[in-house]
């Protein structure tokens, strides 16, 4: 019983010692909805404890307060001095009247997104006749508009600095399974981006010059084979995309498995894109223009680049010489053609390397064979030319060599003008 009254006695100074280091007045404000020890009537005090800017509300000094921490983020986003705890939200109505929410779904914070319903609603006013005049509905459907005007730009304006390097991503999940509200880029124009995060760590993109130029749009390319890029769209925003298609930008078009993020150094852009289905299609429809151009520029590329190496390529020189065995190799090329399907026409095979090379059993050194390095002649459907690098092999019995056999080709037709190829 006396450590039960000592508890209570230490309590009762905690409470009033903590309202008294506020240092604010008190404001008697009168509750919609009763607190949970069923009063509808509280003392609220806004002010400072140990530099911390704090809102309380208790039911009387001796009471336990409820106590809500300032928020900078929610009152940066709405241009309120919005506290809050737990999820739940205490926001100015008016100049001595608060909405307290708690969201439910989206159970978002402040400026992500649009409130649909909630987990517990409350109003509370100085005026008495304010709060009899307000109804529960009321409160959710001021609530629900309220959390609308932040993502579309109605509340919260703020001046946006053009010279700063930091900017609000979209998706905020960006390293490592973290979450970050801002990043850091920096642009160095036709060099390169570092993407910096708040943990310390970053990435860096290097420009992409021909493609840049193609596009009309600067892109920088993460590199290391993970199909990630940064298009500065303007000053203000970046797109990121990635490829998830197995290909690079220019070599696939962007399709349903592809992914952006976007990062606008003004938060309202991005509060508007987070709910705006019309601004988010417009941004993928962007990125499927660039990429189908990017492609069509990179195929015509290569088919130039191809028409030129045809015109100049020719059969690699012969090296040993033997008819009979080359008539052999022709026959094994044709029937490797034919064993795999080919379409093109085998027209001759011989032997580019100069001579065979013996090739013996691992363990006891028997000669099992010798190979060279071949070629193999082929007419396309297209009616132009081509060649197989290919190995052919001869298998040894102890007494003599059998027939020419295919042992394997290199993957890649190397096509050329048919005037080439007698």
């Amino acid at each position: 019983m006396k450590m039960k009254n000592y508890l209570q006695i230490l309590v009762l100074v905690l409470n009033l010692s903590f309202f008294n280091q506020l240092f604010a007045q008190d404001q008697m404000v009168h509750l919609l909805e009763p607190s949970r020890d069923g009063k509808k009537q509280q003392i609220l005090q806004i002010g400072e404890n140990n530099g911390v800017k704090l809102l309380a509300m208790a039911s009387c000094k001796q009471c336990m307060p409820a106590v809500y921490t300032y928020n900078p983020e929610a009152s940066k986003a709405s241009g309120k001095s919005i506290y809050g705890t737990s999820g739940i939200y205490v926001i100015p109505y008016d100049e001595n009247s608060y909405v307290s929410v708690a969201p439910k779904s989206p159970a978002v914070a402040i400026g992500e997104g649009i409130w649909e319903t909630f987990l517990y609603v409350n109003f509370f006013s100085a005026d008495k006749a304010k709060v009899a005049g307000m109804t529960k509905k009321k409160v959710e459907d001021w609530a629900i508009n309220f959390s609308k005007q932040i993502m579309t730009g109605g509340v919260g304006a703020q001046a946006v600095d053009s010279e700063s390097n930091l900017y609000y991503p979209a998706a905020k999940k960006l390293h490592n399974g973290e979450s970050f509200n801002s990043v850091t880029i920096d642009i160095t124009k036709g060099k390169e981006i570092r993407l910096n995060f708040p943990n310390g760590h970053g990435e860096r993109y290097s420009f992409m010059a021909e493609l840049s130029k193609i596009l009309e749009v600067d892109i920088y390319d993460v590199g290391g084979n993970r199909r990630e890029y940064m298009l500065v769209e303007s000053p203000l925003s970046v797109i990121w995309a990635k490829y998830s298609s197995g290909n690079d930008l220019g070599k696939s078009v962007w399709g349903p498995y592809e992914t952006f993020n976007y990062f606008h150094k003004d938060q309202k852009a991005i509060r508007n894109l987070l709910v705006s289905k019309e601004t988010q299609d417009k941004i993928d429809a962007k990125l499927a223009d660039w990429s189908l151009k990017a492609k069509e520029h990179t195929e015509k590329a290569y088919a130039t680049k191809e028409a030129e190496a045809i015109k100049n390529r020719r059969l690699p020189a012969k090296g040993f010489s033997n008819s009979e065995l080359e008539k052999q190799a022709t026959l094994a090329a044709k029937s490797w053609a034919n064993q795999y399907g080919w379409e093109e026409t085998i027209s001759k095979a011989y032997f580019a390397g100069s001579d065979w090379s013996i090739y013996r059993n691992t363990l006891t050194g028997v000669q099992l064979g010798r190979r060279i390095s071949g070629v193999i002649v082929m007419k396309r459907k297209d009616g132009t030319c081509s060649f197989h690098y290919a190995t052919f092999a001869q298998q040894y019995n102890g007494g003599g060599y059998q027939k020419v056999f295919t042992e394997g080709i290199v993957p890649g037709q190397n096509v050329l003008e048919c005037t080439y190829v007698n």
